[in-house]
């Protein structure tokens, strides 16, 4: 097993069309010593690439020599790739679903997945791996991932990402090793776990804000009880994660007041307000202006000339959420011409109204619920825009808490998920071999003591020589479970404790519901 001490937490926010990677601090997480909706840790590193943009990946592709003797194929990622789109000459990479990142995962280690899809979803994640341990000065074995997940997403699209990820750092400690060949693992290391956690988007939101910890700290971390602090009177938090494929908003409710478990109430999604709609709005606008000014036409039929303009498009989206005008200016962009159109952050609004219109019709519907939302958090590349500002902060919820400050909106995902590896690392948790928990050593260095279940606990039907296990002996308290089940309507159900984990188990006792 790698020495506790030197394991690094991660954080992977897989977008639909970028993917985000931050380092956690085993040190930084600290219980805060104020109850309020304010967390002042450090906040975990975002990696930038080679090229200094902030979003770590943007398109796979495979870059095939027909020239070689021998057809050979060669991964393309980030910014590299969106170059290589937008030339006529080799390299040339083809853009279909599987160049986005989203849909590569998705369409990976599905039922009769394709190997080739599964080979760029490995090699994906193994770039990730590289990158992240360049910047951590570590080796891909001491990398413990948690992964974001899309809310309302299926066990197998889990799976397919938990297997992708696995794969992918596999292949980042095989190409570290001697020669480019996989390394021969011990027994202890076959136990190493690299995922440690898969989450939702809004729940790493929520983390990354501090909801799941501060407010009452004694519950998980109980190494010392009496700096715990009351719980504040934060209930429910509307998470908006407007990013490149559509806006999603998402209501998450405390299960209670003395709890840091959450729960999703309900979620709504619309692919026509995405990113990728505002960006679209103004390459049409820069193109009509184009043509009108050159009399020319047919400036979006030409690949080449579409693939420069939408770059320069996503350049001046974001330089307008920070200035109040910007060009997009671009030489020989088409029949030798050069295209050079002034965009003012007004004029921008109005070709995007639309796109805010629809929003703002999504993000209504939970206000109609009768639900005050005491903190409304942000999340996605779109929310940096000046006009989804003012509509979510100014319009729709101006008494809401906004969370953090210093979180950045389209970085928001990946912190939560590298807090939340670094919040599973500092605690006193044991892995579990058949069915038993591992008394040996813990995952991660023991900084923070946690509370785990002595027994386990099911449901029964009356029957208490027969009953459903939920809550196995070892797991961290509290736990939310889940189930559906179909019972008898002359059924009573009881909860009871159990000898053991499976059906078959002697049930040992019965708790009381009215104390619960």
């Amino acid at each position: 097993m790698s020495n506790l001490e030197d394991l690094i937490p991660i954080g992977i926010d897989l977008g639909s069309l970028h993917a985000r990677v931050a380092i956690g601090n085993l040190s930084h997480h600290n219980i805060p010593t104020q109850a309020n909706l304010v967390d002042t840790r450090p906040l975990p590193n975002v990696i930038s690439n080679a090229q200094g943009s902030r979003y770590t990946l943007a398109l796979v592709g495979i870059d095939k020599d027909a020239d070689a003797a021998v057809e050979s194929s060669r991964h393309v990622f980030g910014e590299a790739a969106r170059r290589a789109l937008a030339r006529d000459k080799k390299p040339t990479i083809s853009k279909d679903a599987s160049s986005m990142v989203r849909e590569l995962v998705r369409s990976s280690s599905s039922a009769g997945g394709d190997d080739e899809k599964d080979q760029n979803a490995a090699a994906f994640f193994q770039h990730l791996a590289e990158i992240a341990c360049d910047a951590s000065s570590s080796h891909p074995s001491k990398l413990r991932t948690v992964v974001s997940v899309p809310v309302g997403s299926t066990k197998e699209e889990q799976a397919a990402i938990i297997q992708s990820v696995e794969r992918g750092i596999n292949e980042a400690m095989a190409a570290k090793a001697d020669g480019g060949k996989k390394k021969k693992k011990n027994k202890d290391e076959e136990d190493d776990s690299i995922i440690v956690g898969v989450i939702t988007d809004p729940a790493a939101v929520c983390i990354a804000h501090g909801l799941t910890e501060i407010e009452h700290a004694g519950v998980i971390d109980l190494a010392d009880p009496s700096k715990s602090e009351p719980a504040s009177l934060w209930k429910n938090v509307l998470v908006i994660d407007w990013g490149a494929s559509g806006l999603t908003a998402t209501h998450i409710r405390r299960t209670s007041p003395n709890s840091s478990l959450i729960s999703v109430v309900r979620h709504a999604s619309d692919s026509s307000c995405s990113g990728n709609a505002i960006v679209d709005a103004l390459v049409a606008h820069c193109a009509s202006m184009f043509e009108r000014k050159n009399k020319v036409s047919g400036l979006l039929d030409s690949v080449k000339a579409h693939h420069r303009l939408e770059m320069a498009c996503e350049s001046a989206v974001r330089t307008l959420s920070r200035a109040p005008t910007t060009t997009v200016a671009l030489d020989g962009l088409y029949e030798g011409m050069d295209m050079s159109v002034p965009i003012s952050r007004p004029r921008f609004d109005m070709l995007v109204g639309g796109v805010l219109k629809k929003a703002e019709i999504l993000l209504q519907t939970f206000g109609a619920d009768a639900v005050e939302f005491d903190v409304v958090l942000v999340a996605g590349n779109v929310c940096d825009m000046p006009a989804a500002t003012t509509l979510v902060r100014t319009k729709l919820f101006p008494n809401a808490h906004a969370g953090r400050g210093d979180v950045p909106p389209d970085e928001a995902v990946a912190i939560g998920c590298a807090r939340h590896a670094a919040s599973v690392l500092s605690c006193d948790t044991h892995s579990k071999s058949g069915g038993k928990v591992d008394g040996t050593e813990g995952v991660g260095p023991s900084t923070r003591n946690v509370t785990v279940s002595p027994i386990a606990i099911g449901i029964s039907n009356g029957e208490l020589e027969k009953a459903i296990p939920l809550i196995a002996v070892g797991e961290p308290l509290p736990a939310n479970v889940t189930r559906s089940i179909t019972v008898d309507g002359s059924s009573s159900i009881s909860i009871v404790q159990m000898q053991g984990e499976s059906v078959s188990s002697k049930v040992i006792g019965t708790i009381d519901q009215g104390t619960i």
